[in-house]
């Protein structure tokens, strides 16, 4: 079943994609007034379903284009990735971590990534009196849950940032394997680009 938009959405949109009334309204062939009363709730303007096809269509043509402009993850990963293994010593990966200033590394296995070794991680490890010591401590013993991955060729948007709430970084993969990762400042880089 198709959503369509509701009315109060044009302004909305024609306003993100810095559109004014008059170009939209040239656009969509009608009156600029016709599209000020559309986008006033106020007025309650009913418009044809033609006239409401024409706007949602140029508003999206418009958006598509703004997309076609935008940074990918491609631009703006680190490569040269930094992993672990499961079985490695979690001494190792946190001197490495200590030596390259990381917060984070991912634990790879096989083409993914099975967790993510970060600060946090080795807190809670080090605050669970039960664990053996962190001498003996492999990676596997230490590791988080692994982040989200995205493709190479994702756009980075706003929307993108939200990713972060549950991670530290996104992974990036290309042809199903793993090949950087990308940090939050990356990404806020990334959209200053745009």
């Amino acid at each position: 079943m198709t959503r369509i938009p509701q009315l109060t959405e044009i302004k909305k949109l024609r306003e993100e994609l810095e559109i004014s009334q008059r170009q939209l309204a040239k656009k969509c062939d009608i009156p600029s007034s016709f599209l000020s009363m559309i986008e006033n709730p106020k007025n309650n303007t009913k418009p044809s379903y033609d006239v409401l096809v024409r706007i949602f269509k140029e508003l999206d043509s418009e958006s598509q284009k703004n997309l076609g402009k935008l940074i990918t993850a491609e631009k703006i990963y680190k490569k040269n990735l930094t992993f672990a293994r499961k079985s490695d010593y979690a001494e190792d990966i946190i001197k490495q971590m200590h030596d390259k200033d990381y917060s984070q590394i991912p634990v790879l296995e096989g083409n993914g990534c099975v967790g993510l070794v970060t600060e946090n991680s080795l807190v809670k490890f080090l605050q669970n009196r039960e664990h053996a010591p962190l001498t003996t401590a492999r990676v596997k013993d230490v590791m988080a849950t692994p982040p989200i991955i995205i493709g190479i060729h994702t756009k980075i948007t706003e929307n993108l940032l939200s990713l972060f709430d549950d991670s530290k970084c996104l992974l990036v993969s290309e042809n199903a394997k793993i090949v950087g990762l990308i940090t939050k400042i990356d990404a806020i880089r990334g959209l200053m680009k745009n």
